[in-house]
């Protein structure tokens, strides 16, 4: 439990989130006179559920190809983590499992392609932290709707061990309640 407590409380270890993206964009501006029945799956922030893809297939949307076209829409690939910029809770991920086909993702959406010294599990399940969550909370804004802007969530800080340090903090995450318990521990003894 130690080696967790370290991985947080060791700057030099950290990198804002947008330095460890290939891609650390927004979704795209679709509005309801774009969609179609069928084609690319439009992924919305309903969505994103905390660290879990949410199919919701009865009430999917799509675009045609010729609207991805027009639109210049950027893919989301399996793989990719989708964070939501607006409540309930603002920040929250997911990776985009494989096996949705083509997909675009909504404007209050932010497409997390990282690079490969991060694992996408690491990513999410570090979501889940309580010191991510305090990070997220000191930068969002709004009055009646809270949200975070992409760039205020690209200057948030991950901590970027090895591989089979990421491996084993996602092992904790996934633990029973028990074991998120003893992570908001060893946090806050920072």
């Amino acid at each position: 439990m130690e080696q967790f407590k370290d991985l947080i409380e060791q700057p030099e270890k950290c990198s804002k989130i947008e330095d460890v993206c290939t891609v650390f964009a927004d979704g795209d501006w679709i509005e309801s006179k774009d969609q179609s029945d069928e084609g690319i799956r439009l992924i919305q922030t309903g969505n994103i559920g905390n660290a879990q893809y949410l199919d919701k297939g009865e009430r999917a949307r799509f675009i045609t190809e010729d609207t991805f076209r027009r639109l210049n829409c950027t893919e989301v690939k399996a793989n990719d983590i989708l964070i939501s910029r607006l409540p309930d809770p603002v920040g929250r991920a997911c990776v985009i499992p494989e096996g949705l086909g083509k997909c675009i993702t909504a404007v209050d959406c932010t497409i997390v392609r990282l690079e490969s010294t991060v694992m996408p599990e690491y990513f999410v399940a570090y979501t889940l932290s309580p010191f991510y969550m305090m990070q997220v909370a000191a930068r969002e804004t709004g009055s009646t709707r809270k949200r975070i802007s992409r760039k205020n969530l690209g200057i948030l800080t991950i901590p970027v061990p090895t591989m089979e340090e990421q491996e084993s903090f996602a092992a904790l995450v996934r633990q029973s309640d028990k074991s998120k318990l003893l992570l908001k521990k060893i946090i806050s003894r920072r």
